[in-house]
């Protein structure tokens, strides 16, 4: 059934609260239909036990003793409620019987043993009849039969089964609407919250949805979705800013490679000058080049969690490999490398991106140390995995800076050391490969003392 969110609620709780009143209701029914008989049962035990004592019993056959005087007092009362009694051989045939069966006489049930109660009809009415043995001397001679009406009985327990049956759809119907409009009240918050976040475009994301005023699972949801619009809109800005960047980033090495070739077509130039502004494009074109590898790394994060290549590897031997390809950028500057790996401890995870963090790590260490310094990278366990700290004597970074050195395009100081080149990529690239490969980054720094990266590997 394709119902509202608020009917769906009502219906499975008329459901729920229908099988508890149908439970109530047999309940009911159950006790008062014991109730009845029980108080018929004993009634008819009394009257079985009384006319016990009048029966006169003799070798050939079992009689009332006192039959005359009832005969006259049938005559004389009127029973509104009769007792019908009736006496039968050990065999089963008809001895006697109470005046007021006249030529009628019960049922009588030869299954030995048979002693419980049991419903009967006489003359088209409702008993309720019981069979008692007479015992002589050890030895049954005969039983004794006793019948009352359950007319009564019968009526009360109909008229309670129709009155239940009756009321049932009714309680249905009505449990129906009040939960209904229960649930109508309690989801006009969610309307309100739905209304509040349909209002909440690109345009206007730094408006929230009011929370309630009471601290319940409404106002968890509220909190969590005002949280959500928060990092929506921080993701926002920050795309903003990165294709403003991004923009700029490239349109600087274009309007260089313009501006040279612009310089060479205005009048002949001499060889030595047309190679000197050649070189300088392919420089710019190189710096391009690799800008737009970079900006194209950082995209390819987003899928590349699905061809993730984990297998053991020992990052000693990659941070090894990674200062061989930099040797020439460490003997320019007098850098001293000491690598501390005193008890080597694999890891599993992938090659090549263990190899892309370590590489710019490394890469910004030596580009900001300064020359004749020197770099540790000292390696340790950290519990079931391994740390790895990369340690420089350099510039280091403002303490206000060191929440947005992982933004892309995004350089600490870059005014003050504009000699250093850069794309602000690399540890955009560190953050969002160490996302990946969930590795723990952590920075500290001491402006113009050096910066030390931390990179907790795990097992």
């Amino acid at each position: 059934m394709n119902l509202r969110f608020k009917d769906r609620i009502a219906l499975h709780y008329m459901l729920a609260t229908a099988a508890l009143v149908a439970a109530a209701y047999l309940v009911v029914f159950g006790v008062v239909h014991h109730r009845v008989y029980t108080d018929l049962d004993r009634n008819l035990r009394f009257e079985a036990t009384k006319h016990m004592g009048e029966l006169a019993v003799t070798a050939t056959t079992i009689r009332f003793a006192n039959r005359s005087e009832w005969e006259e007092r049938e005559h004389l009362e009127v029973q509104v409620a009769p007792v019908f009694i009736q006496v039968n051989d050990a065999r089963g045939h008809l001895t006697d019987r109470s005046p007021n069966l006249k030529a009628d006489q019960l049922a009588f049930d030869a299954t030995p043993g048979w002693r419980a109660p049991r419903n009967s009809v006489l003359r088209g009415k409702a008993l309720r009849q019981l069979q008692v043995p007479v015992v002589r001397g050890g030895a049954t001679v005969g039983y004794l039969l006793a019948a009352i009406s359950s007319e009564a009985a019968q009526q009360v327990l109909s008229s309670l089964e129709m009155v239940l049956l009756g009321s049932f759809p009714v309680v249905l119907l009505v449990l129906f609407g009040s939960a209904r409009g229960l649930a109508g009240r309690s989801i006009a918050p969610i309307i309100q919250l739905t209304a509040a976040t349909n209002r909440i475009t690109r345009t206007n994301l730094a408006e929230r949805v009011a929370l309630p005023p009471r601290p319940d699972e409404l106002h968890t949801l509220a909190s969590a979705i005002n949280g959500l619009l928060h990092r929506v809109e921080q993701a926002v800005e920050r795309e903003k800013q990165f294709t403003a960047d991004a923009s700029h980033e490239l349109r600087t090495p274009l309007a260089v490679l313009r501006g040279t070739l612009e310089v060479l077509v205005r009048k002949p130039r001499t060889v030595p000058e047309y190679v000197e502004n050649i070189s300088l494009g392919i420089q710019e074109i190189d710096r391009l080049t690799y800008l737009v590898d970079q900006l194209l790394l950082l995209a390819r994060f987003e899928n590349h969690a699905k061809t993730l290549n984990h297998r053991e590897l020992a990052v000693g031997s990659c941070v090894h490999d990674v200062l061989h390809r930099h040797r020439n950028s460490l003997n320019t500057k007098h850098i001293r490398v000491d690598v501390q790996d005193p008890d080597p401890t694999p890891i599993t995870s992938d090659p090549y991106l263990v190899d892309l963090i370590l590489d710019n790590v490394l890469a910004n260490a030596i580009k900001y140390s300064l020359a004749g310094s020197a770099i540790t990278v000292v390696l340790a366990p950290a519990g079931p995995g391994l740390s790895c700290t990369i340690r420089d004597e350099g510039i280091g970074i403002r303490p206000e800076e060191l929440d947005k050195i992982f933004d892309p395009l995004y350089r600490s100081d870059a005014l003050s050391h504009k000699h250093i080149g850069g794309t602000g990529l690399g540890l955009s690239i560190v953050a969002k490969a160490s996302a990946l490969l969930g590795i723990k980054l952590e920075v500290q720094s001491v402006l113009g003392q050096g910066t030390a990266f931390t990179l907790r590997f795990p097992a």
